[in-house]
């Protein structure tokens, strides 16, 4: 039934109107209404998906008070933390002071996650008590302690590669950046392994070479594998051609193979081509050259 509807047919509502109705009747804006609700000045109705339904009487006698109003009040806390530089915690220490008053709202954006709308008057009000509070956790001072560290590591294992004509930084993920991390490879060490990696990933063949699994292993060692089939290219087109036929454990016992397969094919193509990027870098003298690439 229509909010016009519930009005004509009831005296009930006829001291009631909607929201909407209201703000535009009496130059009001929803944060001016809601503020008003949010006080207690306004005794209102909840609707559902109709809305909220006003006392009509309540928002004449506090009309002077709601104009009086920024037309915006209500602020999402990341809005708050941008517009004027502060941190989540210490806006979460100003709510649990009681220095802001707030609510939980519906997210806009993650529907699982609630968001919290702060009362701007309130922060404006109290917005040099707020930027006192420490602007981080002890957890997160201890976080953003190691992420610096780290990101000084990761400086520290910056390169420059000529072929590419750009400084290169350990990719995120890194394991040679991780190691060092940890401490069980020596920041010397841990540059070189990026260098190789770097060279042999954008300046060889390798990421294509590595997925001819024919190329890396012998006939002799695919039939030990597979019982019959030399190259894993037939051996690849049976499982392909065969897989719908086949049952739960068959497939897996092929996908096993071809895996295995893979992986021998991948180890030999790495080692091959790590020494191609290392002659790649040694050229360009990034690397120093092996003692025994001297005595060659």
């Amino acid at each position: 039934m229509s909010w016009l509807a519930m009005g004509q047919t009831s005296s009930r509502w006829r001291n009631w109107l909607p929201s909407s109705m209201a703000a535009k009747e009496y130059g009001l804006t929803f944060d001016q209404i809601e503020y008003g609700i949010f006080l207690g000045l306004i005794e209102f109705r909840n609707m559902g998906n109709m809305g909220k339904l006003l006392n009509r009487e309540d928002v004449e006698k506090n009309l002077g008070f709601l104009k009086s109003l920024p037309g915006r009040i209500w602020f999402y806390k990341t809005e708050v933390m941008r517009k004027y530089r502060l941190t989540r915690n210490q806006i979460d220490m100003a709510l649990e002071a009681g220095l802001v008053r707030y609510k939980v709202v519906k997210n806009p954006h993650y529907k699982r996650l609630p968001a919290v709308r702060l009362v701007i008057m309130d922060v404006e009000e109290n917005l040099e008590r707020i930027r006192a509070f420490p602007k981080y956790t002890e957890r997160e001072v201890e976080r953003r302690k190691v992420y610096a560290e780290r990101s000084r590591l990761r400086d520290e294992l910056e390169f420059y590669c000529p072929r590419c004509k750009r400084s290169i930084r350990p990719p995120r993920g890194s394991r040679s950046f991780e190691d060092a991390w940890s401490g069980s490879l020596t920041r010397e060490e841990a540059l070189e392994k990026l260098i190789i990696a770097h060279y042999r990933h954008l300046h060889t063949d390798y990421d294509s070479a590595r997925n001819d699994v024919d190329r890396w292993v012998k006939p002799e060692e695919v039939k030990r594998l597979t019982g019959v089939y030399k190259s894993f290219k037939e051996f690849l087109a049976f499982y392909i051609g065969w897989k719908e036929e086949m049952d739960r454990e068959e497939r897996e016992y092929y996908i096993a193979i071809i895996r295995q397969l893979r992986g021998i094919a991948t180890e030999r193509a790495k080692r091959h081509f790590s020494y191609v990027a290392r002659k790649l870098a040694e050229e360009d003298g990034l690397l120093k050259p092996r003692e025994e690439n001297k005595s060659a």
